[in-house]
């Protein structure tokens, strides 16, 4: 489970999202593509090893979507990008 602290835009500033990036073997390209984007140790990740304390303080863009499933609404992580990214965007 992730928690994300919004930046950027200024008027969403402080808020945060959660969220679930699943782990299992179909969707570790999921993770790792986070991982990357987000500036993650690239030593680690050439490793395959998740070091808890190194994914504090990453930073990236995320876009999100809702998905309805069961009646509930879950925010799904539909793309991730280097926070370079949004400089450019914005």
């Amino acid at each position: 489970e992730l928690e994300f602290s919004i930046l950027d835009p200024v008027p969403l500033r402080g808020h945060c999202l959660s969220g679930r990036l699943y782990c299992t073997p179909k969707a570790l390209w999921k993770l790792s593509w986070f991982l990357r984007d987000f500036g993650y140790d690239s030593d680690l990740l050439v490793r395959d090893e998740i070091d808890e304390k190194a994914l504090i303080g990453l930073q990236g863009v995320v876009k999100i979507s809702h998905v309805m499933i069961n009646g509930r609404s879950l925010l799904n992580f539909d793309a991730f990008a280097p926070a370079t990214a949004w400089e450019k965007a914005s």
